[in-house]
């Protein structure tokens, strides 16, 4: 039995078009239009010619036949090399140019549309990729204090877990004297709100996070030989938050993928906090922290407090190193250029007016676990 197929036909008593069903059988071509009474042409009877606004559509007529089917538009290739098949002489070759000519260009439109279609994933792939690369600097030139804050919260938030903090007391007041001190000297603040929290810890360490928040443990007042010493660490550390060197040690742990997807609101922020590993260990460059040092002796004179106490402090912990370097040292392992190059730094300084820290440091050591 022979295959039906779809076409349009344009009828002669009738305006415009309608389906019609075609049949290629021995006796000739059957047309059954949807509203009307089927006719056959016969194959050696059909005329063709190409039509259509793209020059797509084969129009089929058959002047020789009396019938109410004026002609016949056919699309589909295969219908049209089905018809060419049982058709001879000009009509035949026509029908097999015409399904030939529009084979090889429906080739070259899948090519087109495949290699398009390479160009967009290959675009949006570099795209991707150059994105989650730039996503971290991106971040950390954009994000704005209170975003930071945010951030640097829940990473204190992580960091504290199971940590006992130092709320009260000559240590958590001097600390929180000395920030008070270093803050109101800045200049061009942006809006950075710090705050800082004291851990009971024999860890000779202090880290600043994103958005001001500043922790500093106990161990490292133990070492510190003054409150100027404690004061030169969190000058120290006050302009890593104002570099945003913390943001920027965050936002390269979580990776630009993450960050992007975070910025599409497809991210846990909470939850890829606790993957980042130890927070209190943020490993700077030697870029960041000797910019972070200049600009920490820049604020302790701003603050009328004496800039040598950073390098002093520094030697104090040179003199004290064992195989491993404490905490705050672990990311500049050449600590006897950095004291040289702080000291050089020191006295270019212009002298300043001093302003002693009215702190008793004997009740402070006293007071620490």
């Amino acid at each position: 039995m022979a295959e039906s197929r779809q076409a349009v036909c344009f009828l002669s008593n009738q305006p415009g078009s309608q389906p019609c069903r075609l049949t290629l059988d021995t006796g000739g071509l059957l047309i059954e239009p949807a509203a009307g009474p089927a006719v056959r042409w016969p194959y050696p009877d059909l005329n063709c010619e190409v039509g259509g606004e793209d020059c797509d559509w084969l129009m089929v007529s058959c002047p020789a036949a009396a019938s109410t089917v004026a002609q016949v538009a056919v699309r589909e290739l295969d219908t049209i090399a089905a018809l060419a098949a049982c058709s001879s002489g000009p009509t035949r070759e026509l029908l097999a140019c015409f399904a030939d000519h529009h084979q090889r260009h429906a080739r070259r439109s899948r090519m087109a549309l495949a290699v398009g279609g390479l160009v967009v994933v290959g675009l949006f792939l570099g795209g991707w990729l150059l994105l989650t690369r730039l996503a971290p600097t991106i971040v950390a030139a954009s994000l704005p204090p209170a975003g930071e804050k945010i951030l640097g919260e829940l990473a204190v938030a992580q960091l504290l877990a199971g940590e006992e903090t130092i709320a009260a007391g000559p240590a958590a007041t001097a600390v929180q004297t000395i920030t008070d001190r270093l803050v109101a000297a800045i200049q061009d603040n942006p809006g950075y709100e710090f705050e800082v929290t004291l851990v009971a810890s024999d860890e000779v360490n202090a880290v600043a996070f994103p958005g001001g928040q500043i922790v500093v443990y106990s161990g490292l007042l133990a070492e510190a030989g003054s409150a100027d010493e404690v004061a030169g660490v969190l000058a120290h550390e006050i302009s890593h938050v104002l570099h945003r060197d913390g943001l920027r040690q965050l936002m390269s742990r979580l990776g630009g993928a993450a960050i992007v997807r975070l910025a599409l609101g497809g991210g846990d922020v909470a939850g890829l906090i606790g993957q980042l590993g130890e927070l209190d260990q943020l490993a700077y460059s030697r870029e960041q922290e000797q910019a972070a040092d200049t600009a920490g002796l820049q604020l302790l004179a701003a603050a009328g407090l004496p800039p040598r106490a950073l390098p002093d402090f520094f030697q104090r912990l040179k003199r004290q190193e064992t195989a491993s370097l404490p905490g705050f040292l672990s990311t500049h392992p050449d600590t006897a250029a950095r004291i040289a190059a702080l000291r050089e730094q020191v006295a270019r300084l212009p002298a300043g007016p001093a302003e002693p820290l009215a702190i008793d440091w004997n009740a402070v050591e006293a007071s620490l676990p």
